[in-house]
């Protein structure tokens, strides 16, 4: 309940160098400027329990899937963890909620000494492993949230998936910052770290993170387990049980990038919220794009209110609201949005880069149309603008604020 109607921010500096660079350029002939100044807000993502925006596509993906029945229903607050970890009322004495260093990568000795074929994980990345086992054991629903993000789409989802009882596992690249990937383990997430690559290589935090979801839905790898050692269900003399486990756990990948449901959450709550506290009054919504799924979401309510005030002859703006993406230079995105083709000059195969540019921010700067970007790119705008010109203007906005 506390996420969302974050508040909008004028900004007077940032309004006031707008304002003189256009007069001082011979952009306002006519004083229409002058008239009526170009005002600049911002809206306070920055608010939200989890720190950015992302909380909205977070919880809007967790409750999609927990409707479709991807994740189990959410624990109730007033069950204990006997009711929802199985229905043979284990107790907090039968469940080992440490790992075994015994059954660890190679796995395939378990804690009596015996020999488990169906525990055996030597082919399985130790790293990656290593955080499935995090999530099994923190789970209180059988459920399992599994995530490749820069970060903030983690917390997110940590933050909410963690009280509904359900273990998460994030895949970050290793060019986000140290304190996203510690904040995450303070959270109780299974975190796997690996090299920024191409979305074409396997090993991109992405096509990882969909992975190990086929490694714990997909093929079961982990059903025996948790059934042996995290839920204490079959073990010992039960052994042919442990072979053929029952299928609990459900694992969930969040996708955010081609799941509709980030863009559908900021569709019905972002882009009201800024409707309503403008009136209406929208003549620009600028961002820049890591999934599209705010920068789609927001402009396409907005110009589709603008349309509908249209033939209801209560518009006041002439035109449009212009919906502008603003990424760093190499951007694919730019390039489809101007050209058409989600191409960058940095990506011809006689120069082909690892990394094709650098960027003050992280999360942006995409080398490909995902489903969210790909619903509105046909209606946005672009500009793209270097670090330096990026620090160039923070430095006047800061004399500015001093003066």
């Amino acid at each position: 309940s506390l996420i969302g109607n974050t508040p909008l921010l004028y900004l007077p500096h940032i309004s006031s160098l707008i304002n003189d660079y256009i007069t001082s350029k011979g952009g306002d002939p006519d004083n229409k400027f002058t008239r009526n100044p170009v005002r600049i807000f911002v809206k306070m993502e920055n608010m939200n329990p989890g720190g950015t925006g992302k909380d909205r596509a977070a919880r809007s993906m967790i409750l999609a899937s927990e409707r479709s029945g991807d994740l189990p229903p959410p624990l109730s607050r007033y069950c204990n963890h006997q009711l929802i970890r199985g229905n043979r009322g284990y107790g907090d004495d039968k469940m080992n909620t440490t790992n075994n260093n015994t059954d660890t990568v190679n796995g395939t000795r378990n804690g009596d000494g015996e020999i488990s074929p169906s525990l055996d994980f030597s082919n399985v990345d130790p790293s990656i492993h290593q955080a499935i086992l995090i999530a099994l054991h923190a789970t209180k629903t059988h459920g399992i949230v599994i995530e490749g993000t820069s970060g903030s789409t983690g917390i997110s989802l940590a933050s909410l998936a963690s009280p509904r009882g359900h273990g998460v596992i994030v895949v970050l690249p290793d060019d986000q910052s140290t304190q996203k990937s510690a904040f995450l383990k303070k959270l109780g997430c299974g975190v796997v770290v690996v090299k920024n690559c191409s979305i074409s290589n396997p090993g991109h935090y992405v096509n990882v993170a969909k992975r190990v979801w086929e490694l714990i839905e997909v093929e079961r790898h982990y059903d025996a387990y948790y059934q042996k050692h995290v839920l204490r269900e079959y073990c010992g003399s039960n052994s042919t049980l442990i072979k053929t486990p029952p299928k609990l756990l459900k694992a969930a990948f969040m996708n955010q990038f081609d799941n509709l449901a980030n863009v559908v959450s900021h569709y019905t709550t972002t882009g009201p919220e800024i409707h309503s506290q403008l009136d209406g009054k929208v003549n620009a919504f600028v961002m820049s794009a890591g999934t599209g799924g705010t920068l789609v979401g927001v402009g396409g309510y907005l110009k589709e209110k603008w349309w509908e005030n249209c033939r209801r002859k209560c518009q006041h703006q002439s035109t449009p609201p212009k919906i502008v993406l603003v990424d760093p230079p190499g951007s694919s995105l730019f390039n489809k949005v101007k050209y058409g083709v989600a191409y960058a000059p940095q990506q011809s195969e006689r120069s082909l880069r690892r990394h094709r540019y650098d960027t003050l921010a992280e999360g942006i700067g995409l080398d490909r149309v995902t489903a969210n970007f790909g619903l509105g790119c046909d209606e946005i705008t672009w500009k793209t603008y270097s670090n330096s010109k990026c620090a160039s203007f923070g430095n006047r906005i800061a004399l500015r604020s001093n003066s």
